[in-house]
């Protein structure tokens, strides 16, 4: 018996005809360029979003550790990018406050122990010598300055998505822009960073007046002012600042008081 003839499904035949017209399209392609001398390959390039996402490094795995008041800080992701790293030095600040121990700070001596309000208000500062202010026939007495509350500072966003991750840095948070012809946005308002540990502030171990008993009487304020400090401090440091100035005679041994009150 004469086997029947073999004949192609439309399947394979559709292949085929796929294969050959690939193998065409290439041969062309190839004969195209060669024969094109000024044809040069373009590097395969990403856009420039994808270059930029390639570069930018990835804030959810961003990790920042910060010693702090209360032992190493762990920061991560946008907050990891925002912390800033201070130098004490370039606003006349001591790295370190050694306790009981007298130190000069903007060119008088200060020294930081128990508070006379009790252990439960922790450190206080003295000051070691005379500091006079003149009586004046105004209402307000304006001494001479102290020393600044020193710090990095920061946007109000920007703290406050520090505080949401360690709610307790805010202690000794100072700010700047509270004077009357401010005109910032709130959310642009700046925060100073004052605490002690972190940044050198010995204004930071100022104790306030509310609540005392017996009552103090502040001997001393904070105030802002525009543009560096002055010299030689003003020649490392070129921008706003808030400084702590006399507003009573203050006698060696006597402890700084100033009018604050606790968020």
């Amino acid at each position: 018996m004469t086997p029947p003839p073999y004949v192609l499904s439309q399947g394979v035949l559709a292949a085929i005809g796929n294969a050959l017209s690939h193998a065409f399209a290439v041969g062309i392609g190839a004969s195209h360029e060669a024969s094109n001398p000024h044809h040069q390959a373009r590097p395969c390039l990403p856009s420039v979003r994808q270059r930029s996402k390639a570069q930018r490094p990835s804030e959810g795995h961003a990790r920042t550790i910060v010693e702090g008041r209360w032992g190493m800080c762990e920061f991560t992701g946008k907050c990891a990018n925002i912390i800033q790293s201070w130098n004490p030095a370039v606003l006349g600040l001591l790295d370190s406050l050694p306790y009981d121990e007298e130190v000069v700070v903007w060119g008088r001596r200060w020294i930081v122990k128990t508070s006379t309000l009790g252990e439960r208000h922790g450190y206080g500062v003295y000051a070691c010598e005379d500091i006079i202010v003149e009586d004046s026939t105004s209402c307000r007495r304006e001494g001479p300055t102290l020393f600044p509350y020193g710090g990095p500072i920061y946007k109000r966003r920007h703290w406050n998505m520090i505080l949401r991750q360690h709610p307790e840095w805010k202690t000794f948070a100072l700010e700047m822009d509270t004077f009357a012809s401010s005109t910032r946005r709130h959310s642009d308002v700046r925060v100073i960073d004052g605490d002690p540990i972190r940044s050198g502030n010995i204004a930071g171990f100022i104790n306030s007046t509310v609540g005392t008993r017996p009552k103090r009487k502040a001997n001393c304020e904070w105030v802002f002012v525009e543009g560096p400090p002055p010299t030689p401090y003003g020649e490392t440091y070129h921008e706003d600042h808030c400084l702590v100035l006399a507003t009573r005679t203050i006698r060696s041994g006597d402890e700084l008081f100033t009018h604050y009150e606790w968020n």
